[in-house]
């Protein structure tokens, strides 16, 4: 099982400093709360997800909350106080290549580096495999978060219907 993120080395403070977020690896115990996070991203960011709350309902939620029963698989809430202001997961796909998976951060906590956190753990959880490189999928028309990658180094290796594939060289930052 991997080590929990540092939440001093994340910028948090272990939960005394109520203006940061802490950075939370979640288990099978876990589930309300990565529950409640992923309903959050769901109805407050949709234009995100491939996924929406209807396909949520018709089955969605159960294959998230399989992901805390993976021992290969990362899954990250961000919390201030006890409410989730962010999530990220790093799922290892068929051919063996790490993947960042739905990153998201509330609109109250953005621009604060939240999302630099995120991507910057599950780069770690990767690292910690072994992998050399981390990919991921971002929606075509989803602008804000194809910059925020391509600032942290990530370039276009691909493309699926809707969504452009992107991968970083791990231990290599950008600009």
């Amino acid at each position: 099982m991997p080590r929990p993120p540092d939440p001093a080395a994340a910028g948090g403070t272990g939960g005394t400093d109520a203006g940061a977020p802490v950075l939370r690896m979640l288990g099978p115990a876990d589930r309300r709360l990565w529950g409640e996070a992923r309903l959050a991203a769901l109805t407050v960011s949709p234009e995100a997800f491939r996924m929406d709350l209807a396909d949520w309902r018709a089955g969605g939620e159960e294959r998230w909350r399989a992901r805390l029963d993976d021992p290969t698989a990362l899954a990250l809430v961000a919390l201030l106080g006890d409410r989730p202001v962010g999530l990220a997961g790093g799922l290892v796909s068929p051919d063996g290549v790490p993947e960042l998976r739905s990153l998201w951060v509330a609109p109250a906590a953005r621009g604060r580096g939240l999302a630099t956190r995120l991507v910057t753990a599950v780069e770690e959880w990767a690292g910690e495999r072994g992998a050399p490189l981390i990919r991921l999928a971002v929606l075509t028309g989803n602008t804000p978060a194809r910059t925020l990658y391509e600032r942290l180094g990530y370039h276009r290796s691909g493309a699926r219907p809707g969504e452009h594939l992107m991968t970083r060289t791990l231990g290599e930052r950008g600009a």
